[in-house]
Protein backbone atom coordinates (compact mmCIF):
# COMPACT_ATOMS: atom_id res chain seq x y z
CA UNK A 1 0.00 0.00 0.00
CA UNK A 2 2.65 2.72 1.20
CA UNK A 3 4.52 1.53 -1.84
CA UNK A 4 1.55 2.39 -4.33
CA UNK A 5 1.12 5.75 -2.35
CA UNK A 6 4.34 6.98 -3.03
CA UNK A 7 4.48 5.89 -6.48
CA UNK A 8 1.29 8.20 -7.40
CA UNK A 9 2.77 10.97 -5.50
CA UNK A 10 5.82 9.95 -7.36
CA UNK A 11 3.61 9.99 -10.89
CA UNK A 12 1.96 13.57 -9.90
CA UNK A 13 5.28 15.12 -9.25
CA UNK A 14 7.19 14.31 -12.52
CA UNK A 15 4.40 15.37 -14.29
CA UNK A 16 4.02 18.84 -12.55
CA UNK A 17 7.60 19.39 -12.85
CA UNK A 18 7.06 18.13 -16.56
CA UNK A 19 4.15 20.92 -17.18
CA UNK A 20 5.97 23.49 -15.87
CA UNK A 21 8.91 22.63 -17.50
CA UNK A 22 7.46 22.37 -21.08
CA UNK A 23 5.68 25.70 -20.46
CA UNK A 24 8.43 27.98 -19.14
CA UNK A 25 11.09 26.16 -22.24
CA UNK A 26 7.92 27.49 -24.46
CA UNK A 27 8.37 31.12 -23.30
CA UNK A 28 12.02 31.00 -23.31
CA UNK A 29 12.39 29.37 -27.21
CA UNK A 30 9.30 31.69 -28.42
CA UNK A 31 11.06 34.69 -26.96
CA UNK A 32 14.42 33.99 -28.98
CA UNK A 33 12.54 33.21 -32.11
CA UNK A 34 10.50 36.37 -32.00
CA UNK A 35 13.20 38.59 -30.56
CA UNK A 36 14.35 40.14 -33.99
CA UNK A 37 10.37 41.44 -33.83
CA UNK A 38 10.75 43.02 -30.74
CA UNK A 39 13.23 45.70 -31.56
CA UNK A 40 10.99 46.26 -34.80
CA UNK A 41 8.15 47.94 -32.26
CA UNK A 42 10.54 49.59 -30.54
CA UNK A 43 12.22 51.27 -33.69
CA UNK A 44 8.45 51.56 -35.33
CA UNK A 45 7.52 53.38 -31.90
CA UNK A 46 10.11 56.73 -33.16
CA UNK A 47 8.57 57.12 -36.04
CA UNK A 48 4.89 58.65 -34.87
CA UNK A 49 3.03 60.17 -37.79
CA UNK A 50 -0.53 60.37 -36.14
CA UNK A 51 -1.68 62.00 -33.17
CA UNK A 52 -5.06 60.35 -31.85
CA UNK A 53 -6.81 61.88 -29.45
CA UNK A 54 -6.79 60.09 -25.91
CA UNK A 55 -8.50 60.50 -22.82
CA UNK A 56 -6.40 59.11 -19.34
CA UNK A 57 -8.52 58.18 -16.59
CA UNK A 58 -7.61 58.45 -12.70
CA UNK A 59 -9.76 56.38 -10.66
CA UNK A 60 -8.80 57.71 -6.78
CA UNK A 61 -9.77 56.36 -3.39
CA UNK A 62 -7.80 58.14 -0.37
CA UNK A 63 -4.97 58.80 -2.34
CA UNK A 64 -3.90 62.27 -1.27
CA UNK A 65 -0.13 61.94 -0.81
CA UNK A 66 0.45 59.98 -4.19
CA UNK A 67 -2.56 61.38 -6.60
CA UNK A 68 -0.10 64.56 -7.52
CA UNK A 69 2.73 62.84 -8.81
CA UNK A 70 0.53 60.69 -10.82
CA UNK A 71 -1.06 63.74 -12.49
CA UNK A 72 1.77 65.69 -12.87
CA UNK A 73 3.67 62.89 -14.96
CA UNK A 74 0.82 62.71 -17.12
CA UNK A 75 1.48 66.46 -17.97
CA UNK A 76 4.80 66.33 -18.69
CA UNK A 77 4.06 63.35 -21.19
CA UNK A 78 5.55 63.84 -24.48
CA UNK A 79 2.29 64.15 -26.48
CA UNK A 80 0.34 67.59 -28.03
CA UNK A 81 -1.73 68.65 -25.14
CA UNK A 82 -5.20 69.18 -27.28
CA UNK A 83 -4.90 65.92 -27.99
CA UNK A 84 -4.76 64.56 -24.69
CA UNK A 85 -7.63 64.99 -21.68
CA UNK A 86 -7.08 63.82 -18.14
CA UNK A 87 -10.50 62.77 -15.88
CA UNK A 88 -9.60 62.36 -12.25
CA UNK A 89 -12.82 60.92 -10.80
CA UNK A 90 -13.02 60.74 -6.77
CA UNK A 91 -14.49 58.21 -5.67
CA UNK A 92 -16.25 59.04 -2.61
CA UNK A 93 -12.46 59.58 -0.80
CA UNK A 94 -12.50 60.51 3.04
CA UNK A 95 -9.14 62.16 2.88
CA UNK A 96 -7.99 65.23 0.94
CA UNK A 97 -7.78 63.39 -2.29
CA UNK A 98 -10.64 65.68 -3.83
CA UNK A 99 -8.71 69.05 -2.80
CA UNK A 100 -5.85 67.94 -4.15
CA UNK A 101 -7.01 66.74 -7.78
CA UNK A 102 -9.02 70.51 -7.95
CA UNK A 103 -5.58 71.97 -7.91
CA UNK A 104 -5.26 70.76 -11.22
CA UNK A 105 -8.52 72.24 -12.93
CA UNK A 106 -6.22 75.62 -13.87
CA UNK A 107 -4.98 72.89 -16.32
CA UNK A 108 -7.20 73.02 -19.56
CA UNK A 109 -6.69 69.24 -19.97
CA UNK A 110 -7.38 68.39 -16.59
CA UNK A 111 -11.23 67.63 -15.62
CA UNK A 112 -12.24 66.30 -11.99
CA UNK A 113 -15.27 64.14 -10.90
CA UNK A 114 -16.56 63.12 -7.98
CA UNK A 115 -19.23 60.42 -6.76
CA UNK A 116 -20.58 58.22 -3.78
CA UNK A 117 -18.17 55.09 -3.48
CA UNK A 118 -18.59 52.02 -5.42
CA UNK A 119 -15.18 50.71 -6.81
CA UNK A 120 -12.98 51.50 -8.91
CA UNK A 121 -14.91 50.28 -11.88
CA UNK A 122 -17.56 52.75 -11.50
CA UNK A 123 -14.83 55.68 -11.25
CA UNK A 124 -13.58 54.07 -14.39
CA UNK A 125 -17.06 54.00 -15.99
CA UNK A 126 -17.69 57.58 -15.21
CA UNK A 127 -15.41 58.49 -17.08
CA UNK A 128 -15.90 56.80 -19.92
CA UNK A 129 -19.28 58.07 -20.10
CA UNK A 130 -17.72 61.60 -20.71
CA UNK A 131 -14.95 60.66 -23.11
CA UNK A 132 -15.19 61.21 -26.84
CA UNK A 133 -11.68 60.26 -27.86
CA UNK A 134 -10.42 57.96 -29.97
CA UNK A 135 -8.25 55.91 -27.36
CA UNK A 136 -9.15 55.92 -23.55
CA UNK A 137 -6.60 54.92 -20.88
CA UNK A 138 -6.65 54.56 -17.28
CA UNK A 139 -3.70 55.01 -14.44
CA UNK A 140 -3.85 54.34 -11.10
CA UNK A 141 -3.36 57.04 -8.96
CA UNK A 142 -0.48 55.57 -7.18
CA UNK A 143 1.36 54.90 -10.66
CA UNK A 144 3.84 57.36 -12.41
CA UNK A 145 4.41 57.42 -15.87
CA UNK A 146 7.66 57.57 -18.34
CA UNK A 147 7.55 61.00 -20.94
CA UNK A 148 7.32 58.43 -23.30
CA UNK A 149 5.10 55.99 -22.68
CA UNK A 150 2.35 57.27 -24.55
CA UNK A 151 4.42 57.42 -27.57
CA UNK A 152 5.82 54.47 -27.11
CA UNK A 153 2.24 52.30 -27.05
CA UNK A 154 0.27 54.15 -30.28
CA UNK A 155 2.19 52.93 -32.76
CA UNK A 156 0.85 49.24 -32.60
CA UNK A 157 -2.73 50.43 -32.55
CA UNK A 158 -1.47 50.96 -36.06
CA UNK A 159 -2.65 47.04 -36.67
CA UNK A 160 -6.26 47.55 -37.00
CA UNK A 161 -7.26 44.12 -35.21
CA UNK A 162 -4.77 45.60 -31.91
CA UNK A 163 -8.28 47.01 -29.39
CA UNK A 164 -5.66 47.06 -26.36
CA UNK A 165 -2.36 48.17 -25.83
CA UNK A 166 -0.36 47.34 -22.44
CA UNK A 167 2.48 49.31 -21.01
CA UNK A 168 5.82 47.74 -19.29
CA UNK A 169 4.77 47.80 -14.97
CA UNK A 170 7.71 48.37 -12.79
CA UNK A 171 7.98 49.28 -9.39
CA UNK A 172 8.92 52.52 -8.38
CA UNK A 173 11.89 53.82 -6.33
CA UNK A 174 11.90 50.15 -4.50
CA UNK A 175 12.67 50.87 -0.36
CA UNK A 176 12.26 47.71 1.34
CA UNK A 177 13.35 44.19 1.32
CA UNK A 178 10.08 42.99 0.00
CA UNK A 179 9.45 46.11 -2.56
CA UNK A 180 13.03 44.93 -3.93
CA UNK A 181 11.82 41.28 -4.02
CA UNK A 182 8.96 42.98 -5.96
CA UNK A 183 10.94 44.93 -8.39
CA UNK A 184 12.53 41.68 -9.90
CA UNK A 185 9.46 39.81 -10.29
CA UNK A 186 7.94 42.69 -12.12
CA UNK A 187 10.86 42.54 -14.34
CA UNK A 188 10.31 38.82 -14.89
CA UNK A 189 6.71 40.15 -15.72
CA UNK A 190 8.03 42.34 -18.28
CA UNK A 191 9.72 39.70 -20.06
CA UNK A 192 6.38 37.00 -19.81
CA UNK A 193 3.81 39.79 -20.69
CA UNK A 194 6.30 40.59 -23.80
CA UNK A 195 6.05 37.20 -24.62
CA UNK A 196 2.59 36.53 -23.66
CA UNK A 197 1.43 39.22 -26.03
CA UNK A 198 3.58 37.40 -28.95
CA UNK A 199 1.53 34.67 -28.99
CA UNK A 200 -1.76 36.75 -28.58
CA UNK A 201 -2.43 35.24 -24.62
CA UNK A 202 -2.30 38.25 -22.31
CA UNK A 203 -5.23 37.64 -19.82
CA UNK A 204 -4.97 41.60 -17.97
CA UNK A 205 -4.84 44.81 -18.94
CA UNK A 206 -3.55 46.52 -16.02
CA UNK A 207 -4.51 49.42 -14.19
CA UNK A 208 -1.23 51.76 -14.36
CA UNK A 209 -1.80 52.88 -18.35
CA UNK A 210 -3.26 50.62 -20.30
CA UNK A 211 -4.91 52.08 -23.54
CA UNK A 212 -8.15 51.01 -25.27
CA UNK A 213 -9.95 51.70 -28.45
CA UNK A 214 -13.09 53.80 -26.91
CA UNK A 215 -15.39 51.95 -29.55
CA UNK A 216 -14.73 48.64 -27.93
CA UNK A 217 -16.96 49.55 -24.62
CA UNK A 218 -19.64 49.98 -27.02
CA UNK A 219 -19.45 46.60 -28.25
CA UNK A 220 -18.71 44.39 -24.94
CA UNK A 221 -19.89 47.13 -22.55
CA UNK A 222 -17.97 49.06 -19.40
CA UNK A 223 -15.93 47.72 -16.89
CA UNK A 224 -17.10 45.33 -14.42
CA UNK A 225 -16.46 44.38 -10.85
CA UNK A 226 -14.47 41.44 -11.75
CA UNK A 227 -13.94 40.37 -8.24
CA UNK A 228 -12.39 43.36 -7.63
CA UNK A 229 -9.57 42.86 -10.11
CA UNK A 230 -11.85 44.36 -12.95
CA UNK A 231 -8.91 45.23 -15.16
CA UNK A 232 -8.33 41.11 -15.48
CA UNK A 233 -11.87 40.82 -16.36
CA UNK A 234 -12.26 42.94 -18.88
CA UNK A 235 -9.06 41.52 -20.52
CA UNK A 236 -10.84 38.42 -20.46
CA UNK A 237 -13.82 39.84 -21.68
CA UNK A 238 -11.83 41.43 -25.28
CA UNK A 239 -10.09 37.87 -25.27
CA UNK A 240 -13.37 35.65 -25.45
CA UNK A 241 -14.58 38.29 -28.17
CA UNK A 242 -11.14 37.69 -30.54
CA UNK A 243 -10.14 41.52 -29.76
CA UNK A 244 -6.35 41.06 -29.83
CA UNK A 245 -4.10 42.68 -26.79
CA UNK A 246 -0.07 43.81 -27.61
CA UNK A 247 2.07 44.99 -25.13
CA UNK A 248 4.53 47.53 -25.64
CA UNK A 249 7.56 46.67 -23.34
CA UNK A 250 9.51 50.05 -24.06
CA UNK A 251 6.53 51.68 -22.11
CA UNK A 252 7.25 52.50 -19.12
CA UNK A 253 5.32 53.09 -15.76
CA UNK A 254 6.22 52.93 -12.35
CA UNK A 255 3.71 51.73 -9.28
CA UNK A 256 4.00 52.06 -5.55
CA UNK A 257 4.91 48.24 -4.47
CA UNK A 258 3.76 47.51 -1.07
CA UNK A 259 6.27 48.03 1.66
CA UNK A 260 4.76 45.68 4.16
CA UNK A 261 4.21 42.00 4.27
CA UNK A 262 -0.03 42.33 5.50
CA UNK A 263 -0.49 44.89 2.64
CA UNK A 264 1.66 42.28 -0.50
CA UNK A 265 -0.24 39.65 0.93
CA UNK A 266 -3.74 41.72 0.84
CA UNK A 267 -2.99 42.89 -2.43
CA UNK A 268 -1.65 39.39 -4.20
CA UNK A 269 -4.51 37.54 -2.57
CA UNK A 270 -6.86 39.91 -4.53
CA UNK A 271 -4.92 39.14 -7.40
CA UNK A 272 -4.76 35.72 -7.56
CA UNK A 273 -8.52 35.01 -6.11
CA UNK A 274 -9.43 37.40 -8.54
CA UNK A 275 -7.70 35.28 -11.57
CA UNK A 276 -9.12 32.01 -9.68
CA UNK A 277 -12.53 32.92 -9.88
CA UNK A 278 -12.83 35.41 -13.04
CA UNK A 279 -11.38 32.26 -14.69
CA UNK A 280 -13.58 29.45 -13.13
CA UNK A 281 -16.94 31.15 -12.81
CA UNK A 282 -17.48 33.15 -15.54
CA UNK A 283 -14.69 32.21 -18.48
CA UNK A 284 -13.90 28.67 -18.04
CA UNK A 285 -15.17 27.84 -21.50
CA UNK A 286 -12.13 29.43 -23.03
CA UNK A 287 -10.21 26.63 -21.41
CA UNK A 288 -8.59 24.52 -24.02
CA UNK A 289 -10.75 25.44 -26.35
CA UNK A 290 -9.09 26.34 -29.82
CA UNK A 291 -11.65 28.73 -30.39
CA UNK A 292 -9.36 30.94 -28.32
CA UNK A 293 -5.83 30.10 -29.57
CA UNK A 294 -2.85 30.38 -27.12
CA UNK A 295 -4.46 31.86 -24.72
CA UNK A 296 -7.47 28.79 -24.27
CA UNK A 297 -4.58 26.04 -24.83
CA UNK A 298 -1.51 26.77 -23.39
CA UNK A 299 -1.72 30.37 -20.91
CA UNK A 300 -4.82 30.32 -19.08
CA UNK A 301 -5.17 26.38 -17.94
CA UNK A 302 -1.11 27.14 -17.26
CA UNK A 303 -1.61 30.16 -15.57
CA UNK A 304 -4.98 28.61 -13.51
CA UNK A 305 -2.94 25.19 -12.84
CA UNK A 306 0.29 26.73 -11.68
CA UNK A 307 -1.20 28.07 -8.72
CA UNK A 308 -2.09 24.47 -7.56
CA UNK A 309 1.62 23.69 -8.67
CA UNK A 310 2.96 25.91 -6.43
CA UNK A 311 1.24 24.98 -3.87
CA UNK A 312 2.07 21.19 -4.48
CA UNK A 313 5.82 22.36 -4.51
CA UNK A 314 5.48 24.68 -1.36
CA UNK A 315 4.26 21.52 0.35
CA UNK A 316 7.33 18.90 -0.84
CA UNK A 317 9.64 21.81 -0.37
CA UNK A 318 8.38 21.97 3.62
CA UNK A 319 8.65 18.48 4.34
CA UNK A 320 12.06 18.15 2.77
CA UNK A 321 13.04 20.97 5.10
CA UNK A 322 11.41 19.25 7.99
CA UNK A 323 13.23 16.11 7.27
CA UNK A 324 16.26 17.48 7.07
CA UNK A 325 15.65 19.30 10.51
CA UNK A 326 14.57 15.71 12.34
CA UNK A 327 17.65 14.30 10.43
CA UNK A 328 19.79 16.97 12.43
CA UNK A 329 18.32 16.50 15.70
CA UNK A 330 18.65 12.27 15.56
CA UNK A 331 22.29 13.01 14.21
CA UNK A 332 22.85 15.59 17.44
CA UNK A 333 20.98 13.46 19.74
CA UNK A 334 23.38 10.53 19.01
CA UNK A 335 26.73 11.99 17.70
CA UNK A 336 26.61 15.82 19.66
CA UNK A 337 27.27 18.71 18.15
CA UNK A 338 29.95 18.18 15.94
CA UNK A 339 28.03 15.41 13.98
CA UNK A 340 25.93 18.18 12.87
CA UNK A 341 27.85 21.52 12.28
CA UNK A 342 31.16 20.98 10.28
CA UNK A 343 32.42 23.07 7.83
CA UNK A 344 31.21 21.91 4.25
CA UNK A 345 33.06 19.93 1.61
CA UNK A 346 32.41 20.10 -2.18
CA UNK A 347 32.11 16.78 -3.42
CA UNK A 348 30.76 16.96 -6.94
CA UNK A 349 29.87 12.90 -6.56
CA UNK A 350 27.38 14.11 -3.38
CA UNK A 351 25.53 16.42 -6.00
CA UNK A 352 22.24 14.38 -6.61
CA UNK A 353 21.86 14.03 -10.52
CA UNK A 354 18.57 11.84 -10.52
CA UNK A 355 16.11 12.78 -13.57
CA UNK A 356 13.96 15.05 -10.69
CA UNK A 357 17.24 17.05 -9.65
CA UNK A 358 18.10 17.54 -13.15
CA UNK A 359 14.45 18.71 -13.99
CA UNK A 360 14.38 21.24 -10.66
CA UNK A 361 18.21 22.97 -11.81
CA UNK A 362 16.92 23.11 -15.14
CA UNK A 363 13.61 25.07 -14.05
CA UNK A 364 16.21 27.10 -11.98
CA UNK A 365 18.33 27.98 -14.78
CA UNK A 366 15.43 28.79 -16.89
CA UNK A 367 13.94 31.18 -13.48
CA UNK A 368 17.74 33.39 -13.91
CA UNK A 369 16.84 33.09 -17.99
CA UNK A 370 13.91 35.25 -17.31
CA UNK A 371 15.01 37.64 -14.65
CA UNK A 372 18.34 38.08 -17.36
CA UNK A 373 15.84 38.92 -19.85
CA UNK A 374 13.58 41.28 -17.85
CA UNK A 375 16.44 43.22 -16.72
CA UNK A 376 17.60 43.85 -20.33
CA UNK A 377 14.16 44.78 -21.41
CA UNK A 378 14.17 47.20 -18.65
CA UNK A 379 17.23 48.78 -17.60
CA UNK A 380 19.16 47.61 -21.04
CA UNK A 381 21.96 45.89 -18.97
CA UNK A 382 21.99 43.04 -16.45
CA UNK A 383 23.10 44.00 -12.91
CA UNK A 384 23.50 41.43 -10.24
CA UNK A 385 22.12 42.83 -7.09
CA UNK A 386 20.39 41.97 -3.55
CA UNK A 387 17.23 41.97 -5.46
CA UNK A 388 17.93 38.75 -6.86
CA UNK A 389 19.07 36.98 -3.91
CA UNK A 390 15.95 38.68 -1.62
CA UNK A 391 13.77 37.38 -4.81
CA UNK A 392 15.20 34.09 -5.21
CA UNK A 393 15.33 33.38 -1.47
CA UNK A 394 12.32 34.75 -0.46
CA UNK A 395 9.88 35.04 -3.51
CA UNK A 396 9.28 30.97 -2.81
CA UNK A 397 8.65 31.49 0.74
CA UNK A 398 5.64 34.14 0.54
CA UNK A 399 3.78 33.11 -2.51
CA UNK A 400 2.32 30.44 -1.13
CA UNK A 401 0.40 32.22 1.62
CA UNK A 402 -1.35 34.15 -0.90
CA UNK A 403 -1.49 31.14 -3.36
CA UNK A 404 -3.49 28.93 -0.26
CA UNK A 405 -5.72 31.75 0.74
CA UNK A 406 -6.74 32.31 -2.92
CA UNK A 407 -7.58 28.68 -3.59
CA UNK A 408 -9.98 28.93 -0.46
CA UNK A 409 -10.99 31.78 -1.61
CA UNK A 410 -12.61 30.17 -4.86
CA UNK A 411 -13.87 26.64 -2.75
CA UNK A 412 -15.73 28.44 -0.66
CA UNK A 413 -16.77 31.61 -2.94
CA UNK A 414 -15.46 34.08 -0.42
CA UNK A 415 -15.69 37.62 -0.87
CA UNK A 416 -11.82 39.33 -0.77
CA UNK A 417 -11.73 42.44 1.47
CA UNK A 418 -8.49 44.06 0.34
CA UNK A 419 -8.90 47.95 1.66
Amino acid sequence: MTYTVNTFFSVVIYALLFITTYFEVFLLVTYFWERNKFKETNLNSRALEKYPSVTIIVPAWNEEKTISGTVNSLLQLDYPKERLNIFIVDDGSTDKTFEVANRFLSEPQVKVFRKENGGKYTALNLGLSHATSELVGCLDADSFISPNALKEMLPYFDDLEVMAVTPSVQIHQPHSVLQRLQAIEYMVGAFTRKVFSRIDALYVTPGPFSIYRRTIFEKIGLFAHGYDTEDMEMALRMQSNHMRIENAHTALVYTVGPKTLSRLLRQRIRWSSGFLKNSFFNYRHMFFNKKFGNLGMLTMPFAFISIFVGLAFSALYAKSILSFVLEKYVQFSALGFRSVFHAPRLDWFAINFGVRNLIIYLLLFVTFSFVFIGMKMVIKRFRFSRDIVYFILLYGIISPFWLAVSVYNLITATEVRWR
